[in-house]
């Protein structure tokens, strides 16, 4: 993928003081400006992951469900963290939305590394 695509479909946030800044234009703007051969990385690897997890349905029932989830950090040891708060949230929000498929006692069972997703710029 050329540089100046990569930029287009990215957003940005600078760090700053208390959070992140949304700074999208200003750095697509950036990136347009350089030169492909100015960039240090010219692959990005990002691991993906499989999430196995029971949970409890509203009437009782107990089920296995399974997600995927690309890690954000290279760390492996943080992807397990990573993992139970976005699998968290995402319950959360389901169960706002459709209250009357609610689950409950969610438990991951296994996290497993399955693949890497590598994207050449």
């Amino acid at each position: 993928m050329h540089i100046h695509k990569f930029a287009d479909c990215c957003f940005f946030s600078e760090a700053a003081i208390g959070g992140t800044l949304p700074e999208t234009e200003k750095y697509r703007k950036l990136l347009k400006n350089l030169h492909p051969k100015q960039i240090l990385n010219s692959i990005l690897c990002i691991p993906l992951y499989r999430v196995c997890f029971s949970y409890t349905t509203i009437r009782g029932n107990v089920r296995k469900g399974e997600k995927y989830y690309f890690s954000i950090s290279g760390d492996h040891d943080c992807v397990e963290m990573e993992v139970e708060i976005k699998l968290k949230d995402w319950i959360d929000d389901e169960n706002y939305r459709r209250p009357y498929r609610a689950i409950s006692n969610v438990e991951i069972l296994e996290i497993e590394r399955v693949a890497y997703a590598n994207l050449a710029l």
